[in-house]
């Protein structure tokens, strides 16, 4: 899609519909598409084929959430003029959608909040991971030397995009109270976002600039490499967690993940051990969790996480909900 000064959903209305008007034959029974921008701009073609709308998560809550997190006065004027037209293409993309594909009961509750009328649309497929990329290291202890960790080092590892409702800075204090007690703790932090600058301001008046490291956004390569050297993988969601795909994949490489009891956290973690859920997304509570599950961060227990991601989300057992939500649409065209 191109860039441009509007927010990239915004402009998906008119970039999707551009692209799909150039098929001149459209080889396909169902349009899957992942973004209101996208739902809406596919809709405003005539006779189009089904739609199916993968709700990821809402553009309008999240925008709401980051405005009331605090936001410099021109963000915070900017994120007022989005916040209504992102809240109408969102209902275009709910009500007009054939089906809403959701990755999680907690997105389809949202969903529903949003929209009651959609339930009978919406069906929960599930997210999954390729288990043929995202699986454990060959020689673990090679590639952690690879990557500089000493092999005393106890590795603590986070993927976000960092802004507000991904929590980074709550982990920040959850990692300066533990490093406090314990010198071999490292965190290593992957992505990157308005809060960067912020987070690792942050980060220097703590005192932990010797033991936390930003490394902005990596290959899928280098995010598998971090997944496997990592002691634990937390997720630290504030707020709206649809589906969490980097605990997937942290798990799937064999790496424990401690998480908060936001969103669909709680569906992803809870079947495979309560104890990796903090109670609240506060330092506190974090800091308690991983203090309580890092020293149970065994290779058997990297053995229980891997064996779970092949159960029940790899691919290839996921798809088949997929293929079935899709063929419904497909067939009762």
């Amino acid at each position: 899609m191109r860039r441009g000064p509007l927010p990239q959903t915004l402009t998906d209305v008119y970039e999707t519909r551009r692209s799909v008007r150039a098929i001149k034959a459209p080889p396909f029974d169902v349009v899957l598409a992942h973004h209101v921008g996208s739902v809406a701009g596919v809709l405003t073609l005539p006779a189009m084929r089904p739609v199916a709308f993968v709700f990821h998560a809402s553009p309008f809550l999240e925008a709401r959430h980051r405005r009331a997190s605090g936001l410099g006065a021109v963000d915070h004027a900017r994120s007022l003029g989005v916040e209504q037209p992102l809240r109408l293409l969102e209902r275009v993309a709910l009500k007009r959608a054939q089906r809403i594909l959701v990755l999680s009961e907690f997105s389809r509750r949202l969903v529903l909040q949003l929209d009651p009328a959609a339930a009978s649309r919406t069906r929960v497929v599930g997210g999954g991971v390729d288990r043929r990329f995202f699986a454990p290291a060959a020689d673990r202890d090679a590639l952690r030397a690879r990557l500089g960790v000493q092999p005393q080092e106890r590795l603590l590892l986070t993927a976000r995009r960092l802004v507000p409702r991904m929590g980074v800075e709550i982990l920040l204090g959850a990692f300066g109270d533990l490093a406090a007690r314990d010198a071999r703790l490292r965190l290593v932090v992957i992505g990157d976002g308005e809060l960067r600058e912020h987070l690792e301001s942050r980060r220097n008046e703590l005192g932990l600039s010797a033991t936390v490291s930003f490394e902005g956004r990596v290959s899928d390569t280098r995010l598998r490499d971090w997944y496997q050297a990592a002691d634990l993988f937390v997720l630290p969601t504030v707020a709206y967690e649809g589906f969490g795909m980097v605990t997937a994949e942290a798990l799937s490489c064999g790496t424990p993940v401690v998480g908060t009891r936001v969103g669909a956290n709680p569906e992803l973690l809870e079947p495979l051990n309560a104890v990796l859920l903090a109670d609240a997304p506060t330092v506190s509570s974090l800091a308690a969790t991983i203090e309580r599950v890092l020293p149970q961060a065994t290779k058997a227990c990297r053995g229980l996480c891997e064996e779970y991601a092949e159960r029940t989300l790899a691919w290839e057992s996921v798809l088949v909900r997929w293929e079935a939500a899709l063929q419904e649409l497909a067939s009762a065209r």
